[in-house]
């Protein structure tokens, strides 16, 4: 079932004699998106599939079913001088050893009127049958990564060649049962009953695990698979329990093992009643309040909805859920058995996550602005691998691009009891994540609240502090006008209007009626880590940890688009928040809110809206615009289908407005269109509103 793929591939081995580092040459084709830092990928990830013969499809009895592997496809884009043909192969070392499999043999394409063209590999066509077949296999974790190498010629015979590396990791979730009917559980006469998490389950499957290799636990960050009940909580009650079944996992820290914190796990609640056959005085007196608050580090701010279990061996407690101030109680008797404490939160994974902690993790891993307090390290291990590295910065990066809906191998909160005390080195792994006592309540029971991914601690610990988008001052992007048929591939340069120093940005770019292909760099190194491409929408994340000194009218980069109707890009081009939340930061670290402003050097006297700040939104907007004459103008929104929903208007002068709107005026909500109209002009923006 688990092939070994050194030993059952039929392998292709090919020699590189005669090849040397001199084959790649500057006057060879040039790859637009090779990059130095490893891929980390999974089926979440665009190009990567499971098997059609894996065994979560076909069951792990089967003897054709394969397990920890996956199919991927991968592309890179080349530029080539010589020529409009082109040639290339691409080949697989698994693990970066030295025996070669062919992944695409050798292909001849054209390039298009830029000279450019696309590589690409699928390795449901590899040339070995079992690659073909069953794909790439999973790296466990600490294995070197798979190495790809793409070698491309042109018609001059240069040759030019791109090592990709690559890491494949499981982040598909277990599939499990357990039965929908509510469990009956009898109290013996001797007064004591042990559970077992594994009684609870009923079945499933797992695309690499097989289900002997399942375990089962009551708690999630700790392997507890059975519980002795002395007394319950109460007897002829339904009460709700829960069970973490784990796969296999991986070795994320690399020490050989793989213990608890580093299995996936999925949670499964049940229900029970427990009965008392027996004659067993279960009464527990209750002497004690124990109280605490969970706070943020930053600001000292409630946290809300932190779910605090209160955990003694053969009891059971309702869990506590905070509210904004982040405080808990529970009634407990002090019987002199362990009790512990332990809060858990796990929403809104991107809450408080930008580019600008990409900027603080890659100084500190440069050395050039070490961290300065052990919960920037809790902070930044996105992976949880007990360190922090480059690969923190590429999984945080997925998050901040909606690659990532919440990060595969993380809570997106952490605690630590706030009587801890650190030791004296900054970066440290092991913390009091749980406070636990016996026959004396503790000297405190408040904890402190890490957001994973917020090294700058800006998470908001609530829904209270929500912070207005148009507090951030306006940033202004530019590009021109152009008009544009069906089918057209047009480039679009972005400037800025005025010498900046950029740290970095990250927003959400609409191209309406559009394809977006690609980004080609310009003062900007943009590359292919940077975005997430979602039909018309790109998410993009760049910064460098070196301010970079951007002059007026310099081509930041450049958006390389398909034309799927006509029109212009006035109409079609926007900039807001609607996957990554739009944000530009200058020397300093200072916030601005960008805004795309299409220039059109033969309107210059028409009506223009600048931009709307924040969209997508909720209660409140603001939008900005140019009049060109006084004269009255209308405020019109029309929902998709074109009702009419809104409209007001007003006398104003020429020059630069502001129009708010406000949610509470109607009742629509989602992607509405607003017109502002006058006399002689008429321009329409989408807006999203949410509930």
């Amino acid at each position: 079932m688990n092939h070994n793929y050194i030993q059952v591939i039929a392998c292709v081995l090919l020699s590189f004699s005669g090849f040397n580092a001199s084959i790649a040459q500057s006057s060879g084709p040039e790859f637009l998106d090779c990059s130095s830092t490893p891929d980390s990928l999974c089926v979440q990830d665009e190009g990567v599939r499971l098997p059609s013969n894996n065994q979560i499809y076909l069951g792990e009895e089967d003897p054709d079913a394969t397990s920890c592997s996956v199919h991927v496809t991968q592309r890179k884009r080349v530029r080539s001088n010589c020529g409009d043909t082109l040639q290339y192969e691409v080949q697989l070392f698994i693990h970066d050893t030295s025996t070669a499999y062919i992944l695409k043999p050798l292909t001849t394409i054209t390039t298009d009127s830029l000279g450019e063209a696309e590589l690409i590999f699928n390795t449901e066509e590899a040339l070995d049958e079992y690659i073909r077949s069953s794909g790439l296999p999973y790296g466990t974790g600490c294995l070197p990564y798979h190495r790809i190498q793409w070698m491309v010629t042109d018609s001059c015979g240069s040759i030019s060649i791109c090592e990709q590396r690559i890491d494949l990791y499981d982040c598909s979730a277990l599939i499990a049962d357990i039965p929908s009917f509510t469990f009956t559980a009898h109290i013996p006469s001797g007064c004591q009953l042990t559970l077992f998490a594994e009684d609870f389950f009923i079945g499933g499957l797992d695309d690499c695990s097989l289900q002997d290799q399942f375990l089962f636990g009551f708690q999630e960050h700790m392997y507890i698979p059975d519980t002795t009940i002395i007394c319950p909580e109460a007897f002829g009650v339904e009460l709700s329990w829960k069970i973490w079944i784990a796969d296999e996992g991986r070795d994320l820290n690399c020490d050989g093992q793989i213990d608890w914190n580093e299995k996936r796990k999925i949670e499964l609640p049940f229900q029970i009643v427990f009965t008392e056959a027996g004659n067993c005085e279960c009464g527990m007196p209750v002497d004690s309040i124990i109280t605490g608050q969970i706070t943020t580090i930053v600001g000292n701010e409630g946290i809300k909805d932190v779910y605090v279990s209160l955990l003694r061996p053969g009891h059971v407690f309702p869990t506590y859920v905070t509210a904004q101030d982040g405080i808990y109680s529970f009634q407990v008797n002090l019987s002199g058995e362990e009790t512990t404490i332990l809060p858990e939160k796990n929403d809104r994974h991107k809450n408080g996550v930008s580019t600008l902690d990409l900027v603080k993790i890659q100084k500190h891993l440069l050395g050039m602005e070490p961290f300065n307090a052990p919960y920037q390290y809790i902070a930044a291990d996105a992976n949880f691998s007990q360190n922090v590295s480059a690969i923190d910065l590429i999984e945080l990066r997925k998050l901040i691009l909606g690659i990532y809906t919440e990060l595969p191998w993380q809570k997106s909160w952490r605690f630590v009891a706030k009587e801890y005390v650190f030791p004296d080195t900054l970066e440290t792994w092991t913390y009091a994540s749980a406070i636990t006592f016996t026959d004396m309540l503790p000297a405190s029971a408040d904890f402190y609240g890490i957001k994973i991914g917020d090294v700058n601690g800006t998470a908001q610990p609530n829904f209270t502090q929500l912070l207005p988008r148009e507090s951030l001052p306006p940033f202004e992007l530019k590009t021109d006008q152009q008009f544009y048929f069906a089918g057209d591939i047009i480039n679009v340069p972005i400037r800025i209007s005025s010498d900046q120093k950029l740290t970095g940005f990250q927003f959400t770019l609409d191209a309406a009626g559009m394809e977006i292909l690609n980004i080609i760099p310009g003062q900007l190194d943009v590359s292919e880590e940077h975005f997430a491409i979602y039909n018309d929408k790109m998410a993009i994340s760049w910064f460098d940890e070196n301010t970079i000194d951007v002059s007026a009218e310099e081509v930041l980069f450049t958006l390389q688009l398909r034309a799927i109707k006509s029109g212009n890009i006035a109409q079609a081009l926007s900039i807001n928040s609607e996957i990554t939340e739009a944000e530009i930061y200058l020397a300093n670290e200072e916030t601005f809110l960008p805004f795309l402003n299409v220039h059109d050097p033969h309107a210059e006297s028409d009506l223009q809206i600048l931009y709307c700040a924040p969209n997508p939104w909720k209660e409140e907007t603001i939008i900005n615009f140019y009049m060109p004459e006084s004269e009255q103008v209308n405020f019109t929104l029309f929902d998709i289908s074109g009702r009419e929903i809104f409209s007001t208007s007003s006398y104003l002068k020429s020059g630069h407005h502001q129009h708010q709107l406000k949610s509470s005026d109607f009742k629509a909500r989602g992607i509405l269109l607003l017109e502002i109209k006058t006399a002689k002009y008429s321009e329409v923006m989408k807006l999203i509103v949410t509930e």
